[in-house]
């Protein structure tokens, strides 16, 4: 009698899963490694598998994966449009790198404030068949100058010396780390304080673009953003709790022309898709090493049915 075949199913991975099994391999290797130390408190702490706490006052860099789907930032609510995005996340918690940035920009605005004038004013008048514009320009003395430089100080010194600070960066791929509909990046730095509520704001800015499907049309949608990003944030139990507001600048440049499918130089099928998007998500640690975050996006909340989601996993250093 002949052997039987033997039937059995096959599992294939998918890029993204791959992503985030190497991201949890990296996360269960690191973790007889001593875990990430806290901004404010040197002392030991005792907490159970999940820590908010960590999430929160932890001092480390992240590295990670990052999933979102559904009618987030990058989608168009008008066109009901949604891409798949995927990719990497990098994330410097109460480190240097938030501080540095937003203290370097400060020093360059007080730099150009202090040397640029004061006040331009100008007069015209008639002489003879002529008419003659005068301009007077005033410029800061000595003793304003040395006021600025020392309010400047101050404000970089706050900036150093502030609780909390934040750099996120998301990178998208569709044929590299990410393999979805997305490609881009976005940036955000935080600086921040606080005790039982943490508020933090800072500046970031990002360019998107998705192909996605439209009635077998392949159709660009085109995400921009230059802002400030404002965030309140909050531990409860072994988990914290986060609800952001991205202010757009390039909001106010998009007409509603702009958001339908139009054509752009080159022929192809585009919308944009900038908005003021908020982002409530829950977050935490587990084993002291391994990030783990969830939300939800809106680029509008008074339409809460146009919702997008987004999941994170990562590793803290």
């Amino acid at each position: 009698m002949g052997a039987e075949p033997t039937s059995y199913c096959r599992i294939v991975p998918t890029p993204f899963s791959r992503l985030v099994a190497v991201t949890l391999s990296f996360a269960l290797a690191g973790g007889a490694a001593s875990r990430p130390a806290f901004a404010d408190d040197d002392k030991p702490r005792k907490s159970g598998v999940l820590d908010g706490h960590l999430r929160q006052d932890g001092l480390g860099i992240e590295l990670g994966a990052i999933m979102q789907g559904g009618r987030t930032e990058f989608a168009s609510n008008n066109l009901g449009l949604s891409p798949a995005s995927q990719g990497i996340v990098l994330r410097d918690r109460n480190g240097m790198t938030a501080r540095m940035v937003i203290g370097l920009l400060i020093a360059v605005g007080g730099a150009m404030a202090a040397s640029g004038p004061k006040s331009v004013s100008s007069r015209s008048y008639v002489s003879g068949n002529y008419i003659v514009t005068e301009t007077t320009t005033t410029y800061y003395s000595e003793e304003e100058k040395r006021q600025m430089r020392e309010n400047t100080s101050k404000a970089i010194g706050s900036v150093f010396a502030s609780k909390y600070s934040d750099m996120e960066l998301h990178l998208y791929s569709r044929d590299r780390f990410g393999f979805g509909d997305t490609s881009g990046y976005k940036l955000n730095f935080y600086i921040g304080s606080g005790t039982k509520v943490a508020f933090e704001t800072g500046f970031g800015f990002g360019k998107v673009n998705s192909i996605v499907d439209n009635a077998g049309v392949p159709t660009k949608l085109s995400y921009k953003y230059l802002g400030m990003p404002f965030r309140l944030s909050s531990v409860r139990g072994p988990l914290r709790l986060a609800l952001t507001y991205e202010w757009n600048w390039y909001k106010y440049g998009v007409e509603d022309v702009d958001r339908q499918v139009h054509l752009d130089m080159m022929g192809n099928a585009v919308a944009d898709v900038t908005s003021h998007p908020w982002h409530f998500d829950v977050s935490t640690v587990a084993f002291k090493r391994v990030s783990l975050m969830g939300g939800v996006t809106m680029q509008e909340i008074q339409k809460p049915k146009n919702v997008g989601y987004f999941l994170q996993a990562g590793v803290m250093f």
